[in-house]
């Protein structure tokens, strides 16, 4: 299984404006001494973009389906795969049954990307191949398997993400007339999930790669289920049903990206390479499920110990702003980004915690349109700037940020970050130090 790892670089120097404290005087040893707080808030930085391997997309209740494309993020196709359960509905053999009709239903989770008045179109085609998970219990945006080259239906509707509006859709009646014949003639492929994913080994949902919206569905015996509604022909009709609900185990989401004509064509997979935001306009990229993420590191740490015999660090806050023009109603920010400690490595340690190491830090978005650079997420690295003061090399920690867990692998939001060169979305850093100098 290939290792997810989120990084962020950058390059920190400072300009200093000091003021001597005159309440600082410890007692008569310190006499001969000079005590300054020290502020800084001028700082270069330089961000860099880096792309996972893979990202693990199976076994979640949330699936995205569509297609987008646009200049900056490439064009994206987003496509769900899963195995469906064998329902519980067992047919009286001296009987007569009826077929009515039947539907699939899609219950929007609120997460999108692109435009939500357009019409979506997905295409169901049944799979080739049972769908298995790899020898880590996983498979992710990367996995593929083969399905039948013509759909056995498709799905054309309005765009509703925001509204979360259910939409129950009717599938073709030659599909359905074929599951209760099933059901009335060989029973022995319903009596099992493994009979049953004999006959039918799964389903893939390919989106329209013309539309230009990626929506996200519940995965639940609600959402992308598909209702067969038949009548039990007695003296008089009876109206029955049978529920066949996608599995919430064996499924995953394959998520294909075309970066050749964006600002992200030199981006290349693997923890190893980053691409700098010099290559991409001063910006850097976060997304979920195509595995974007961005690290941080300080170089320059140390100069800070060159101010005076003794330096402390007091405070310390980092403001990351989304760039102007690249996030609204077709590209929603998301509501919070998060930053772990890791080693030289890249291997997560901890995350980052508040000052007193009490709670975990979300870097929630702060959104204000009415004032410049009113829209920003923050962090407070007092603890982490701290710890890694005259620490070097291996002792060195990084920084890493990214969606958090329940948004990175399920959903494709992002944010386009800019540097301390950006035009309008330049990030700043903070900083309270204390100079000790003996006279």
């Amino acid at each position: 299984m290939n290792q997810k790892i989120w990084i962020f670089s950058s390059l920190f120097i400072f300009i200093i404006t000091s003021c001597q404290d005159e309440n600082s005087a410890a007692g008569s040893n310190l006499v001969e001494s000079s005590l300054h707080n020290v502020q800084t808030d001028t700082c270069t930085v330089t961000l860099s973009t880096i792309l996972a391997d893979s990202v693990a997309t199976s076994g979640d209740t949330i699936c995205q389906v569509g297609h987008y494309s646009n200049s900056l993020w490439g064009d994206i196709q987003s496509s769900f795969y899963a195995e469906y359960n064998v329902p519980s509905a067992s047919l009286n053999t001296e009987l007569s049954y009826r077929f009515d009709s039947i539907t699939i239903t899609l219950l929007p989770t609120g997460n999108y990307v692109g435009d939500t008045l357009t019409t979506q179109h997905i295409y169901m085609h049944r799979l080739k191949e049972i769908v298995e998970l790899d020898q880590y219990g996983y498979l992710y945006n990367t996995s593929s398997i083969p399905y039948e080259k013509e759909p056995f239906a498709t799905l054309t509707f309005k765009n509703q993400p925001i509204r979360k509006k259910k939409q129950e859709l009717r599938l073709p009646d030659e599909f359905g007339e074929e599951l209760l014949n099933l059901m009335e003639t060989d029973s022995r492929k319903l009596s099992s999930q493994d009979d049953f994913r004999n006959y039918l080994k799964g389903i893939a949902f390919i989106p329209d790669t013309n539309d230009a919206c990626i929506n996200g569905f519940g995965v639940s015996n609600s959402s992308l289920c598909i209702t067969l509604y038949y009548s039990k022909l007695t003296e008089t009709a009876v109206q029955m049903t049978a529920t066949f609900t996608p599995s919430t185990t064996l499924n995953f989401n394959k998520v294909a990206q075309d970066r050749r004509n964006s600002s992200l064509a030199g981006l290349t997979p693997g923890a190893d390479y980053s691409l700098s935001s010099i290559k991409t306009n001063n910006q850097a990229f976060i997304q979920g499920m195509t595995g974007m993420y961005i690290k941080l590191e300080f170089p320059h740490l140390n100069d800070l110990l060159e101010q005076g015999d003794i330096v402390t660090i007091e405070n310390s806050m980092l403001y990351l702003y989304p760039v102007q023009g690249t996030y609204g109603e077709t590209m929603p920010l998301p509501s919070a980004l998060t930053m772990y400690t890791a080693n030289e490595n890249n291997v997560l340690q901890s995350s980052i915690t508040n000052s007193y190491g009490t709670s975990v830090q979300d870097g929630s978005l702060v959104s204000d349109d009415s004032q410049r650079n009113g829209t920003y997420y923050s962090f407070d690295l007092t603890s982490y700037l701290q710890d890694n003061l005259g620490t070097f090399g291996s002792g060195r920690q990084n920084l890493m940020l990214m969606l958090p867990n329940s948004s990175y692998l399920t959903t494709l939001k992002g944010v386009i970050l800019g540097d301390v060169d950006h035009p309008t979305s330049n990030l700043k850093l903070t900083v309270l130090y204390k100079i000790y100098n003996e006279q």
